[in-house]
């Protein structure tokens, strides 16, 4: 019973999203009889079903940021990325503080007593809101024959965009949380069971293929109330996406560096062949559609830049904001890479740091390149995904397959050279070197993008600190649906380097 409840659980959620966009609000609804019935009636029009599908995609993109239903923009994002020194802020938030900058590392607090655990809680059921609503168009089009359009034709357009959904939502769970469970629309709710996410992202690439063939084979372009996107989602352009997202995924599911080897980097070479070729971008409206770590990067206050990010365009650079006391400040950096200048700004004030919670929080340079969201109320374009995504992860996989070359070509004629004006790298270049500049180029380049991206490319690199989380657990209120008792990772006593980082390759070391 418990199981089944989850569905319903998750339909409700989903039913929620519609009327949030139909009706502009929405209760937090607690139904845990949605019969099917009122799904059908819900589901009844063509118009019903495009609507689902509008309300599956803003609970797709949720967990970047603020909702009209839940004010909270600290998600398990946010935390990743601050975990993953790349980013360090002001500390007022005592999740923040506690659970994912202190040092050493302690154990994720995954318990009912975690007043913040809506961090991790909130995205997992929202991406299943959005499997849930995307379930019910499938089932309704390839199951009971509903016809959307004249005589069905946008159906294989809905029917392209809940794979789509799906796959998305599947790609995020396998890469944020150590287990989830796959729901399909014929899936009995008493066999539901959580699988590891190795499992789950084959799932996910399952439904990317899907929609690769179905967008590859029809002529369509998504409506405006899908997704928010500053060019329109066409076909095309929808099958190119997909092929790179397939790529960022598999790739980023790797939880260290053994497993990085292991990844079907001739997968990746073949589906990034044909990535993508524009930005992806979502345009930011404060109602349905946020991007919290870009739109409050602009305050000059607030999200700082890790000294891990500086290092990568001036090594001289402090590992570390000095811990003497007597240090009010440091300088500039200085490097030949332009993007420091043009990406990044250096603050003067530290006043908002407290001191009294170490150095390792404290950085004079912030993340400058969002600015034109002025300080988080101005709307503007959010790039989810940077084409150049695409060419990083085809230069890493022909890195990766012995096939140095190619990957020196492609990056000599990357951003690199074109923005950051740096010499090309030698023909001469070695793996390492040329691995190392591809993960830079993520670091300075992607800032701020796919959800999580900084934090998993230094987890499959072995390079988190020891003790930190590798992945999140499912939420605790999650377990409790299905009855398992709750259990977390994190922390030095527990550093297994499956679960927990084990610091073998970490970047930086306590002294």
């Amino acid at each position: 019973m418990k199981k089944h409840n989850i569905l319903l659980r998750f339909r409700a959620f989903a039913f929620c999203a519609i009327l949030a966009i139909v009706a502009g609000s929405c209760a937090d609804l607690q139904v845990e009889n949605l019969n099917n019935p009122d799904t059908r009636r819900v589901l009844a029009t063509a118009d019903d079903l495009k609507s689902v599908m509008g309300g599956a995609f803003v609970n797709l993109y949720t967990p970047f940021g603020r909702s009209a239903a839940n004010t909270s923009t600290y998600y398990a994002n946010t935390h990743m990325e601050w975990t993953g020194d790349y980013i360090t802020m002001t500390n007022n938030f005592r999740a923040f503080w506690s659970q994912f900058k202190v040092e050493p590392r302690p154990q994720f607090n995954n318990t009912l007593g975690f007043p913040d655990r809506d961090l991790s809680g909130r995205p997992f059921a929202v991406w299943y809101a959005a499997i849930s609503s995307a379930n019910d168009v499938i089932r309704a089009v390839e199951t009971e024959g509903k016809q959307i359009g004249p005589n069905g034709s946008e159906n294989q357009m809905v029917l392209a965009s809940a794979y789509f959904c799906k796959a998305m939502a599947y790609g995020y769970l396998a890469n944020t949380f150590d287990r989830a469970y796959i729901m399909n629309p014929d899936t009995d709710p008493k066999a539901v069971k959580l699988v590891p996410y190795g499992e789950v992202m084959q799932e996910a690439q399952r439904l990317f293929d899907r929609t690769i063939d179905i967008a590859s084979r029809n002529t369509f372009t998504f409506p405006a109330n899908f997704i928010n996107t500053t060019q329109p989602l066409n076909s095309d352009r929808l099958t190119r996406l997909c092929r790179t997202y397939a790529a960022n995924f598999l790739v980023q599911n790797a939880r260290n560096r053994a497993e990085n080897t292991q990844v079907d980097w001739a997968r990746v070479g073949t589906l990034t062949a044909n990535g993508m070729r524009e930005d992806y971008q979502i345009n930011v409206d404060y109602a349905n559609w946020h991007n919290s770590l870009q739109t409050i990067a602009s305050l000059n206050w607030y999200w700082r830049t890790d000294h891990r990010i500086i290092r990568l365009m001036d090594p001289s650079y402090p590992k570390r904001f000095p811990a003497q006391a007597s240090v009010a400040s440091i300088p500039e950096a200085k490097s030949a890479d332009a993007r420091l200048k043009l990406y990044f700004t250096y603050e003067t004030s530290l006043a908002f740091f407290r001191a009294d919670r170490g150095p390792q929080l404290r950085s004079h340079y912030r993340f400058s390149r969002y600015d034109y969201f002025a300080e988080g109320t101005k709307p503007g374009p959010s790039p989810i995904l940077f084409a150049y995504t695409n060419d990083l992860l085809r230069a890493e996989s022909a890195a990766m397959r012995g096939q140095l070359s190619e990957a020196i070509t492609i990056l000599n004629a990357g951003k690199r050279v074109t923005v950051g004006k740096l010499e090309p790298l030698p023909a001469s270049a070695s793996r390492e070197t040329v691995l190392e500049t591809i993960f830079a180029e993520r670091d300075i380049e992607l800032t701020l993008t796919d959800y999580g991206i900084h934090f998993k490319d230094l987890r499959r690199r072995d390079g988190l600190q020891k003790g930190t989380i590798l992945h999140f657990p499912v939420p605790v209120d999650e377990l409790s649906v299905f009855g398992t008792t709750p259990y977390s990772y994190g922390g030095e006593l527990s550093s297994d380097g499956k679960n927990t980082a084990d610091g073998s390759n970490a970047w930086y070391v306590r002294p």
